[in-house]
């Protein structure tokens, strides 16, 4: 393990858990993970993943999130799904395949494009570096049944990791973060967790407590974070998602959680893995011009979460700064592209 890794992982965390857009949500939800789970989430995802995934295994990329009342994807969760599937890619020379809404699969596409990754149809992933698969995770929950079943038994991944993924609550309503039912139209990724056999690492980001992996802290979204016990649909449950994942990684804008572990990943593997502020506006910009659009304000205009590119760029280069006065890197090697 490298010198200096609970330095890095703290910092961070740090950086990645700032309520910079002032939401509110964070803080409690932070506080509530790192009693539960320990400190340093990311770098925890990180070590486990790398002691999980072995070359040539398939890890499996959850994102999704459609904003009512277009049900568009928004910027936040592709970004960071892409920079974990690099990281995967890279630092573990393993497969990645991102599975989203049917709704979001050419904005994820053009994202993973920007981010510098080739995207290729399963089989050919696994040739291939630098590239991963993209695939509609059906909302329909019949054939999300099917395709569960097909993913299980054909790619038997050994690591599933959700950003920015949405999760029923504990009536199985799938809410937005305003409270608003928004089942319909996602993914039913409830029928793979009630399915992955034990052995499989789960690993999960979100910001707001009605993600995949929010069940870990379902009282805390619940007294905490608005509509979290009382939602605006009428099932009477609140917006707080029941699924609990092995390892929850909290952060401001989900993304960022995604740039966390790759950068922790990068600091364990010591693989430059982690993109640069360039690529990082050229994804959202991309992933706008393929309609994603703000979850806050709305718009393709490549702002995320309420917050413009260049906010995000700012968070990226500060990461890539701890990594680069890390111990393994002073002297001037690469952090990543």
């Amino acid at each position: 393990m490298p010198e200096n890794t609970k330095n890095v992982a703290t910092i961070v965390d740090d950086l990645t858990t700032t309520d910079i857009g002032s939401r509110d949500t964070i803080y409690p939800i932070s506080s509530a993970v790192r009693e539960k789970q320990g400190s340093n989430p990311s770098m925890q995802a990180a070590e486990r993943l790398n002691n999980a995934v072995d070359s040539e295994d398939t890890v499996l990329v959850l994102t999704g999130f459609l904003i009512p009342p277009s049900m568009v994807q928004e910027t936040d969760g592709p970004l960071g799904a892409v920079s974990v599937a690099r990281a995967v890619d890279s630092a573990l020379d393993a497969n990645p395949i991102i599975a989203c809404e049917p709704a979001a699969v050419d904005i994820c596409e053009a994202t993973a494009t920007a981010g510098e990754l080739r995207v290729l149809d399963r089989e050919a992933v696994s040739n291939n570096k630098r590239s991963v698969s993209v695939e509609p995770f059906p909302a329909d929950r019949s054939k999300a049944q099917k395709y569960v079943e097909e993913i299980l038994s054909e790619v038997d991944p050994a690591a599933v990791i959700a950003v920015e993924k949405a999760a029923p609550n504990k009536e199985g309503v799938y809410h937005n973060m305003s409270g608003y039912d928004v089942t319909e139209q996602t993914a039913k990724v409830d029928e793979l967790y009630s399915r992955l056999p034990a052995d499989v690492l789960t690993v999960s980001v979100g910001d707001a407590g009605n993600e995949v992996g929010m069940g870990l802290v379902q009282e805390t979204v619940e007294d905490e974070i608005q509509y979290g016990d009382e939602c605006q649909c009428g099932c009477g449950a609140g917006t707080a998602a029941d699924i609990e994942t092995d390892l929850l990684v909290p952060a401001t804008v989900s993304n960022w959680g995604g740039h966390a572990i790759a950068a922790c990943l990068s600091h364990v593997t010591q693989t430059p893995v982690l993109h640069d502020p360039e690529v990082e506006r050229r994804m959202l910009v991309q992933a706008s011009m393929a309609g994603s659009i703000d979850g806050i304000v709305g718009g393709t205009n490549a702002w995320c979460d309420g917050m413009p590119p260049d906010a995000h760029e700012s968070v990226l280069r500060l990461i890539r700064e701890v990594l680069r006065s890390s111990v393994h890197t002073r002297g001037g090697s690469e952090i990543g592209r």
